[in-house]
């Protein structure tokens, strides 16, 4: 890169590509649909990188930037339970409990640019700048930035980023070409935005993020998918080209923002999930849990059923009006934080706590979220922790295996799992405890079990794409081995495997590995791996509690 001071230094560049499928690109670059991805293949290593086990969709980033599993840094979901209360809360980046990897540079002499990297905000003492929430994927923070003039000199030179809305179920051609007009006039400028800021400095390390294929893959796979339930062809001949173009647009973005990078950097190209076919039954698992007995509604009459009776009867109003006037409303009229609070109250009080052994978590439209009532942790607990613990979540796998879709007669659940079995973390508790992945042989409209027979809800609007267990990297550039095979390589690996490069030690803390296989010989050589007791656990004044 020629930044004016005409010198060549070694760096690491990382552009995250976020939801962008490991499938699709393979495809795509074997079919000559994306060039510059495919010669940086051929020049580098191509690698899957297996995501946090397609259990939290909203945690892949927090533990790429991290290092550490959820268990650690406890943020699997912008709505979460606040534990030892009942109330749902909307989590923002800073309630990450783990700080990212380049918090660690902070008296490393390094010279660092991070632009809209998901679930994270500026962090004071790093050097350099920190832009978050300009043009993230549906941002969970207002607009920010260290300096702070950096961000607004951002919105003065390329304007605000236009942040398009997933429809679930558009009723005009017009709104999805909205949305694709806006997916692809954001790719430009965030390529204009994305060099601004690489040209500024010759940063030790650049880190961004690339979300236009994140806001793609949700509105228009299911037209590229044949295969998929939801596959209009009609629409198709207008939208079937749409995410593989949007993929082509990304390709020739890159291709423009590195060309002239030094050969002394490194460079790598991150997804940390993919994106697939959405079968999901989350709409219908409150009932499921009431029926088997593990979840009781409040009794009318009591404090907890008087007050879900006028959310009931509020409910009950609304759904008298037309749905588009309830739309119209719900989008124009009322604000977030009107949701949060009327979806909180609704939680909080049509639930017998004193009577419930186990409950369903908000878990928006993929994997369904399971917490057991567990005493000393929820102020109503019944159930208690050890043996008694283990046991519920037994029942609650066992049953839940037994639902069937009958629509195709199989089981509608491919695995029920309970966190305990896969992560360990002072966080630990802080997640659901146990997950369910629902099987991908055909839409669940309905569940049928031995004990209750059929629930149903048709009408419900699922949305059509869902979040890939697999990610992947491509690595090129300096001290990156042609063609090396890393087996097992995980989105956790990557915060240590970056700090090595970057000569400095790890932090035994971490649960990622360096990919060492990843490195040239004489790298290692010079540069034997480290390790540090320094904590990435972050400090009392950056957390929200």
């Amino acid at each position: 890169m020629n930044n004016g001071q005409g010198r060549k230094k070694e760096r690491i560049i990382i552009i995250g590509l976020d939801s962008a499928d490991p499938d699709l690109v393979q495809l795509w670059t074997k079919e000559g649909r994306l060039p510059f991805l495919a010669s940086l293949i051929e020049s580098g290593v191509w690698s899957r990188l297996i995501s946090t086990r397609g259990l939290f969709a909203d945690s892949p980033w927090p533990s790429f930037n991290t290092g550490v599993s959820p268990a650690k840094h406890g943020f699997y979901d912008y709505l979460q339970l606040k534990r030892g209360t009942m109330d749902i809360v909307r989590r923002d980046a800073r309630f990450c409990r783990y700080l990212p990897f380049w918090w660690l540079l902070r008296e490393a002499g390094k010279k660092v640019a991070v632009f809209d990297v998901p679930k994270t905000y500026p962090l004071p003492g790093v050097p350099g700048t920190q832009v978050a929430s300009w043009g993230e994927h549906y941002p969970l923070l207002s607009r920010c930035s260290l300096p702070a003039a950096a961000a607004e000199e951002l919105v003065a030179r390329f304007g605000s980023y236009r942040h398009p809305h997933e429809i679930v179920t558009p009723k005009r051609l017009s709104q999805e070409l909205h949305i694709y007009d806006t997916i692809r006039f954001n790719v430009d400028r965030r390529l204009e935005a994305t060099q601004f800021l690489l040209d500024q400095e010759d940063w030790d390390l650049f880190v961004t993020v690339f979300g236009e294929v994140h806001y793609a893959g949700h509105q228009f796979y299911h037209y590229f998918d044949r295969s998929h339930w939801a596959y209009d062809p009609a629409r198709a001949i207008k939208f079937g080209e749409a995410l593989p173009d949007t993929y082509a647009a990304l390709d020739a973005a890159l291709a423009a923002l590195l060309k002239n990078v030094s050969p002394e950097t490194a460079v790598f190209i991150v997804s940390v999930h993919g994106i697939e076919t959405n079968y999901s039954a989350n709409h219908l698992m409150p009932t499921v849990l009431e029926k088997l007995g593990f979840q009781t509604p409040a009794a009318p009459g009591t404090g907890a059923g008087k007050a879900a009776g006028v959310w009931g009867l509020s409910r009950t109003v609304r759904e008298l009006l037309p749905k588009r006037v309830r739309a119209f409303i719900n989008e124009h009229m009322l604000s977030e934080a009107f949701h949060d609070r009327m979806f909180a109250q609704q939680f909080r009080t049509e639930t017998d706590w004193q009577r419930t052994r186990a409950f369903f978590l908000p878990s928006d439209h993929f994997q369904g979220f399971l917490s057991v009532n567990l005493k000393g942790r929820e102020p109503w607990g019944v159930v208690e922790p050890g043996a008694e613990y283990d046991g519920v979540c037994r029942q609650l796998s066992y049953e839940l295996k037994r639902l069937v879709n009958p629509d195709t007669g199989k089981p509608a659940i491919a695995h029920v799992v309970k966190i305990s079995d896969v992560y360990r973390g002072e966080n630990l508790y802080s997640l659901p405890d146990v997950v369910i992945q629902w099987a991908t042989d055909g839409p669940i409209k309905r569940l049928h079990h031995p004990q209750f027979g059929v629930v149903a809800d048709e009408s419900f609007q699922l949305r059509k794409a869902r979040h890939a267990v697999d990610g992947f990297m491509i690595a090129t550039g300096k001290h990156i081995r042609k063609a090396a095979q890393l087996s097992g390589a995980t989105t956790l690996d990557f915060a240590p495997t970056i700090l090595y490069l970057m000569g400095q030690a790890v932090p035994r803390d971490m649960d990622g590995k360096v990919l060492v296989e990843l490195i040239d010989d004489a790298f290692k050589e010079e540069t034997p791996v480290s390790y540090c007791e320094s904590p990435l656990v972050a400090p009392q004044e950056l957390r929200v509690d």
